[in-house]
């Protein structure tokens, strides 16, 4: 249905017998897809969707590319290509999450990966580093070993300035920006789950906003209703409570909310190929209608009314050009 595995290279690293193969550029780091005219404080996002790989990286990788593949939260992005035209900006990664995982903090690295660890990997331990899925991930699909052998950290130092950095830059200038226009900020970050870690009876949408602390409740409560409505079942907060992204923008008080959602998989994905099902176009419309919802709703909550938001949809949205391209 779309394009699967992308793999690149950079000619001018294959013609340097000097640099090793994970030096290549991985050029683009993310997508955005802005509005006509931005009328919403939300900004919607897909950190783990990308499925670019670097050929350097594929040849020192002990993992199969179907095990890489089946850690991304594949077709994510493509999902979310009509919110866009809700009047909110949507940020979409586009390098592989088995490359670098762009919803972990940078220091959250196992040292036993690393040749030679930064002294401040060792004090930054959580549940998802021991699992191996720090943000240089060490294992794929099944816990099936990502590396053949130790790295440098000069190799995970490349990948956070290419491709983590960037990421991060053009997400924190879209919620700027947000804030801004609106006085308030709502990121939207979209996830899926795999159907192998739940119950049989697991929810189809977990909604996740730190327990309270990364949100308002009103928001947690209002797209929950909406994925019910669509007849969705759904939890809250377990046992996806919210990743990096939330702890990092999720602060109320300073007009910053930021509200996780994740989408099991298997409505939309078969998970065995990683290739979209039947189910994919109508999860795709109920995405956009819920993001128009939640447009409409952080409108609301930032004071819009109907003829305001005619008026902020005249303003000029040049300040985020520049910041990625449309995906590819």
């Amino acid at each position: 249905m779309f394009p699967g595995l992308m793999i690149f290279s950079d000619p001018a690293a294959a013609a340097s017998k000097s640099r090793s193969p994970e030096a290549e550029r991985t050029g683009f780091s993310f997508s955005i897809d802005e509005p006509v005219s931005i009328v919403s404080p939300a900004v919607f996002a897909s950190p783990h969707s990308g499925r670019l790989y670097p050929k350097g990286f594929l040849e020192t990788c002990a993992a199969s590319t179907l095990d890489l593949r089946r850690i991304e939260d594949a077709y994510v992005d493509r999902l979310l290509a009509d919110v866009h035209a809700s009047g909110s900006p949507v940020i979409c990664g586009l390098v592989a999450r088995g490359f670098v995982d762009l919803n972990r903090a940078e220091s959250e690295m196992d040292p036993a990966m690393f040749e030679d660890p930064a002294p401040g990997w060792f004090s930054q331990r959580s549940p998802r580093v021991d699992a191996g899925l720090g943000c240089i991930p060490r294992v794929a699909f099944n816990g099936a070993a990502i590396y053949r052998r130790k790295i440098l950290r000069e190799e995970a130092e490349r990948r956070l300035e290419q491709v983590y950095r960037p990421y991060h830059r053009a997400l924190e200038a879209l919620l700027r920006r947000a804030q801004a226009m609106f006085g308030q900020a709502w990121l939207i970050d979209c996830h899926s789950m795999p159907a192998e870690t739940e119950a049989k009876r697991s929810p189809d949408i977990i909604i996740g906003d730190r327990f309270g602390a990364s949100c308002s409740h009103g928001l947690a409560d209002y797209v929950e209703a909406l994925f019910r409505a669509r007849g969705y079942t759904t939890a809250r907060n377990t046992p996806y409570a919210g990743g990096y992204a939330t702890l990092a923008h999720g602060q109320p008080l300073l007009g910053r909310h930021a509200l996780q959602i994740e989408i099991r998989r298997r409505l939309y994905l078969d998970e065995a190929t990683v290739e979209p099902h039947e189910g994919f176009l109508t999860l795709r419309r109920h995405m956009s209608e819920i993001a128009q919802a939640i447009c409409t709703y952080t409108r609301a909550e930032a004071g819009l009314t109907t003829e305001n938001t005619k008026k902020k949809a005249a303003l000029d949205t040049s300040a985020a050009k520049g910041l990625g391209r449309k995906r590819p």
